[in-house]
């Protein structure tokens, strides 16, 4: 990935006008697409070097990619195009080596009478989510080609006219020839067997004929359940991933399983915990001593993805970032080896704490150094910690549906019951992990592990912990099953768990009758705070912010995650169209409210960008009368006035960000910033940069003030340690 280094003092427009992303090439290719219950695109069957663009028909593209040709498909005008590239290194050398990944594409990219391709000798693509405008918004590849063990492979995808049906799917049948034998043992509480379950597959989540796969449940008693993943690829080769589970949603009396967890095949141990596990209380484990998650019937092709990282963050899948590298020292201290119920990277016992954790953040570190540099080492951590949060006691699966309950089937469901709190988790189980799920302090399960796989258990790892919060808070507050999130004791618990139903919303199948429930939950909250929030600062406060006792200034900071949260939710295009004209309304309201906190000092009536504050004073009342929507100052200039006691101007003006200083939280003592991390400055920037890809009115032009600073840079080089607090508006990275 390469970022523009130009300079950023030249004007608003010379500065986002020309950054857009480059263009990927323009050779021909080939592809096949379905919904996520379909088959895709195999065979066009090429030598061994994969040279040859494969769409699952025969002689359709030109194999050279030098004359790219357009195609009348009854509406619309289709160019073969590649799109984008990604990079796939294997631990063995063979010809035909078996893979799967997950792929994010931007609007646009993959338009109706288009499917994907790529040059590889067998393909093909299951599209599992669509851009409203009929375009791939993310699918599932898979793949079979040549590797030389420890040699980079690139591939190329790209997009074809629709053709001819592909080759038959893989079927189940294929998979029972294939004899995958397969045993979990449990030690006293026994034992369970595939065998068993053949046949009877709960759902198909892959189908094609490179690859076809299949989830199987397996119950060790009326509690323990082992899941098993199961994909058979062409060629023979199987891959599982074993999870171990227990509890359901409305199982009364639910305790601690201990058992030593033993996975067998065709004589074969596959993975042995050596020792008794504590398997808590609606917890999972997954039966793995690496990072993948993946146990192999018979050898691993080890095959480790590198995506093409500026296009990631281009397409909106996740923030662009101001990092522009990783350290070493950062990818050396992620995690590189599950193990059921270790800590891993998450925060634990701190995770209710003040103060920063490696989780928080509009993505974990991991997942934002993945987002950076598509390392291995911050691969390994993006899976290791999506499977560490397995560990947490958030696990309610609907025994009746095999899937996480949705939000219409329970309205009035309380967990816990009796109790008034509304932090996820605090004295339900008294055995879970840990700590009890904050959801002030909530981070992003499961959400770029499932972006890079395509892994179903990652997937639910995020369904899971947005339906713990959502059972977890009170019945009112949420209104029952419409899911609202605008009441979590703080701003930041309102931000992260928007942000956090915003993209399981996004990547939960379309087919998924429940990716509504997602959607709808995620538009009801904006259209509430739309009608709520009337103060004339754009900023987001609490209903209930009386109990958890900030009563004298207001805490920016948590509203500018408010404000980053809704507008990634937004470029993602989720929610109903019944709902998007409040959504935006809100989102121009804060961002406009912002981009006055970040003026320059010809603004009187704004505040001065370059000295943010941890909780100003926002109001000439008392607490709690100071709380009330039309209570607030009339613009920040007054509030910047009574917190540096003097108004806002041109002296301001020294070229330079200035951090907060602790000491006496003032003005006059906040020094020249001189790295960006954790701080409250970083936060309006973040969300600052999110609201230029919203085209709110004057973000660019702010955000060119800060691209500007004499420190910039210097602050900048400081996030190769940690990518987090650096986001950048999406016009500010390019392709290489």
């Amino acid at each position: 990935m390469t970022i523009d280094r130009r300079t950023f003092l030249e004007s608003t427009l010379a500065l986002f006008g020309g950054l857009g992303l480059g263009a990927c090439g323009g050779g021909a290719g080939g592809s096949d697409a379905t919904d996520s219950d379909g088959t895709t695109g195999s065979g066009g069957a090429s030598d061994s070097t994969g040279s040859t663009p494969t769409d699952g028909t025969e002689g359709t593209t030109d194999s050279t990619g030098d004359a790219p040709t357009t195609t009348d498909t009854g509406g619309i005008d289709v160019t073969p195009e590649d799109i984008v590239t990604v990079t796939l290194t294997a631990g063995t050398s063979g010809a035909l080596l078996p893979w799967t990944i997950g792929h994010f594409f931007a609007e646009g990219d993959v338009p109706t009478g288009t499917r994907l391709s790529a040059d590889v000798d067998e393909f093909q693509a299951v599209v599992r989510n669509r851009w409203p405008d009929g375009s791939v918004k993310f699918a599932v590849l898979s793949g079979r080609c040549e590797f030389t063990a420890g040699t980079p492979r690139v591939v190329q995808i790209g997009r074809v006219p629709e053709g001819p049906d592909p080759a038959p799917a893989i079927t189940e049948a294929e998979l029972v020839a294939a004899a995958p034998d397969l045993t979990v043992d449990l030690g006293a509480l026994g034992s369970v067997s595939l065998a068993s379950a053949l046949g009877s597959p709960v759902q198909q989540l892959l189908s094609g004929p490179v690859a076809s796969e299949w989830r199987y449940r397996l119950d060790v008693d009326e509690q323990l359940i082992v899941w098993l993943f199961l994909r058979l690829y062409a060629g023979g080769a199987v891959e599982a991933l074993v999870s171990v589970e227990n509890g359901w949603l409305d199982y009364a009396g639910a305790i601690n399983k201990l058992a030593r967890v033993v996975v067998t095949s065709k004589g074969q141990t596959l993975f042995d915990s050596k020792s008794e596990l504590d398997i808590k209380h609606h917890t999972r484990i997954v039966c793995t001593t690496g990072h993948s998650g993946k146990l192999w019937q018979d050898a691993d092709p080890q095959i480790v993805v590198a995506h093409d990282t500026a296009y990631l963050q281009q397409s909106g899948a996740v923030p662009a970032f101001l990092a522009e590298s990783t350290s070493q020292e950062l990818l050396d201290g992620l995690a590189d080896k599950y193990v059921p119920y270790a800590q891993h990277d998450l925060p634990g016992n701190a995770l209710g704490g003040g103060g920063d954790s490696p989780s928080i953040g509009w993505l974990p570190k991991w997942d934002a150094a993945y987002a950076v540099s598509a390392a291995p080492r911050a691969l390994q951590a993006v899976l290791v910690n999506s499977f560490a949060a397995g560990a947490w006691s958030v696990h309610i699966r609907d025994a009746e549906t095999n899937a996480p309950p949705t939000f219409a089937a329970h309205p009035d469901l309380k967990l816990p019951q009796s109790s008034g709190d509304m932090y996820g988790g605090r004295a339900y189980y008294s055995g879970q992990y840990g700590t009890d799920w904050d959801i002030s302090h909530g981070w992003l399960p499961g959400y770029v592990a499932y972006l890079v796989t395509g892994d179903w258990w990652h997937l639910e790892e995020l369904q899971f912990f947005v339906k713990w919060v959502h059972f977890s808070s009170d019945v009112q507050s949420r209104m029952g099953a419409a899911g609202l999130m605008v009441r979590s004791l703080q701003p930041r618990g309102t931000a992260w768990q928007i942000r956090n139903r915003g993209m399981a919303a996004a990547i939960t199948p379309d087919d998924d009758p429940e990716r509504a429930g997602y959607a709808g939950a995620v538009g009801a909250s904006f259209v509430w705070m739309r009608g709520y929030h009337t103060n004339a600062l754009g900023l987001v406060i609490e209903p209930d912010q009386m109990y958890w006792g900030d009563i004298g200034g207001e805490r920016t900071w948590m509203s500018d995650y408010v404000v980053g949260s809704v507008a990634w939710v937004l470029d993602l295009k989720v929610i109903d169209a019944s709902q998007q004209a409040d959504a935006d309304a809100f989102m121009q309201w804060m961002g406009e409210g912002l981009v006055q906190r970040m003026s320059d000092g010809t603004n009187l009536e704004g505040w001065h960008w370059a000295y943010q504050a941890y909780s100003p004073v926002c109001s000439e009342l008392l607490w709690p009368e100071n709380q009330q929507q039309d209570a607030f100052d009339a613009n920040w200039g007054v509030t910047f006035e009574r917190f540096a006691g003097r108004p806002n101007g041109p002296d301001l003006d020294d070229g330079n960000i200035h951090a907060t200083n602790w000491d006496s939280l003032g003005f006059e003592g906040m020094p020249v910033k001189e790295a960006f991390g954790g701080d409250y400055f970083e936060y309006a920037m973040c969300a600052l940069a999110q609201c230029v890809n919203r085209q709110v009115e004057g973000a660019e032009a702010a955000f060119a003030r800060i691209a500007g600073a004499n420190n910039f840079a210097q602050c900048r080089a400081a996030l190769a340690g940690d990518p987090r607090w650096g986001i950048a508006p999406r016009s500010f990275v390019k392709q290489a």
